[in-house]
């Protein structure tokens, strides 16, 4: 008797182990390999719809639930996407070269003064007043593609939206007009949007980051 019992244990753990969902590392990153993803209120279809993400899209994976979805980081709250429409992004496998152009290429190496962080929220910076902002990019992309931008958009390392080898950043149109280049404490602005911001404060840049 206590063979057989000892031996339906061990099967039930070898099944257990076959069947159990694979650990995901912290901070995982994934990309949307979907032309249009749902992201959800939570991990099933049934539950609301927060807002899409477009083909090539990147998201912040805080864990992964027992029917195949990740919970994500959506607009600074917590959503789902389901994990089939998701292709996980080995950071520490990117190509030498392409890390070399994001350090050499994108940062304001010239500038010697504060650099807008999260924590810092507005510095002065080369061109003038700075802060952020993290909003979905897809609909600015979209204008400046139709207006013959047509760049790659990815994330730096340290969470700024680049597109091409720009960041991406919102300003006064009247001041600095949709696809001109203004330095930055972070590196070379592409101008691709704007906002209500812009009206009261013209010289100011909005830099859209992930925080």
């Amino acid at each position: 008797m206590k063979k057989r019992l000892i031996y339906a244990l061990s099967a039930a753990l070898v099944v257990s182990a076959m069947t159990a969902v694979p650990a995901l590392a912290a901070e995982s990153t994934g990309e949307v390999n979907a032309s249009v993803l749902n992201v959800r209120s939570g991990d099933s279809t049934s539950d609301s719809i927060l807002g899409k993400l477009k083909k090539g899209s990147t998201v912040s994976i805080e864990e992964e639930t027992e029917n195949g979805w990740y919970q994500i980081s959506y607009n600074n709250a917590t959503a789902y996407v389901s994990d089939q429409y998701i292709t996980l992004i080995d950071e520490e496998s990117e190509d030498a070269e392409d890390a070399e152009i994001t350090e050499e290429d994108t940062y304001n190496n010239d500038w010697d003064g504060p650099v807008l962080t999260r924590r810092a929220g507005t510095v002065q910076g080369p061109s003038g007043k700075e802060t952020y902002y993290n909003l979905d990019m897809s609909g600015v992309i979209r204008i400046m593609q139709n207006q013959g931008y047509d760049y790659e958009y990815w994330v730096r390392e340290d969470g700024v939206k680049m597109y091409g080898d720009y960041i991406m950043c919102a300003a006064n149109l009247n001041v600095h007009p949709r696809g001109s280049l203004v330095e930055s404490s972070l590196g070379t602005c592409i101008v691709c949007d704007t906002g209500g911001f812009a009206s009261g404060n013209p010289n100011q840049l909005d830099i859209a980051v992930t925080w």
